[in-house]
């Protein structure tokens, strides 16, 4: 599984793509698209509270079926809180659903090419209407050493092994989200140049 520096980054290219588009603030908005994008790694919390954080990491909270059931709860709770009628009726609740179900979907794809060395392997992708584990052959991302107990997780993730994960994660996510940046850059000026020129001709 990639760090959550690897699944941030995730996050803020889907966010160049459609910045704004849950929080009108710039810095809000990239941060709400970071967390959506790490979301599924809260399954990590009921295993820290037990003492043993990995107990329920990479289950059903990494399938497809819990992108959709968070998607559906998350574009419910925009949609209520901009028009108080029922979601169904909301002409605002496909788009945020659809923008949840991507960024959840980011990171199951993530670790779905990254390197795996504890059983089961990979995710349970296609959960609950199979509970069988898929992972890619030719892994992308190097595997992240943790401790199995509650006591030392957290410092345990500080080594050289993972600090060489966070790198590839950072030059290969890194690189997409700058080039989604300069994309969206080029996108705004061509738009402001049309604009600029438009009001030239019509002046």
């Amino acid at each position: 599984m990639p760090l959550p520096i690897g699944h941030a980054l995730a996050g803020v290219v889907l966010q160049q793509v459609r910045p704004g588009f849950f929080f009108t603030n710039r810095w809000r908005d990239a941060l709400f698209f970071m967390l959506l994008a790490n979301l599924p790694d809260a399954d990590f919390l009921p295993g820290l509270l037990c003492g043993r954080p990995n107990l329920y990491h990479h289950g059903a909270f990494h399938s497809l079926g819990a992108a959709l059931g968070v998607a559906a709860l998350g574009a419910g709770f925009f949609c209520l809180k901009k028009r108080p009628v029922a979601a169904g009726r909301c002409g605002r609740f496909w788009g945020p659903a659809a923008m949840i179900f991507l960024l959840f979907c980011s990171h199951l794809l993530l670790d779905l090419f990254a390197l795996d060395l504890v059983a089961p392997f990979g995710l349970p992708l296609f959960w609950p209407f199979s509970g069988r584990y898929f992972i890619a052959s030719r892994p992308f991302f190097i595997n992240i050493t943790r401790s199995s107990a509650s006591g030392d997780f957290f410092p345990s993730l500080f080594n050289g092994h993972n600090l060489a994960a966070a790198l590839r994660e950072v030059v290969i996510l890194g690189s997409l989200a700058l080039a989604a940046a300069w994309l969206r850059a080029r996108a705004e000026k061509r738009s402001r140049g049309r604009g600029e020129k438009g009001g030239i001709s019509g002046g």
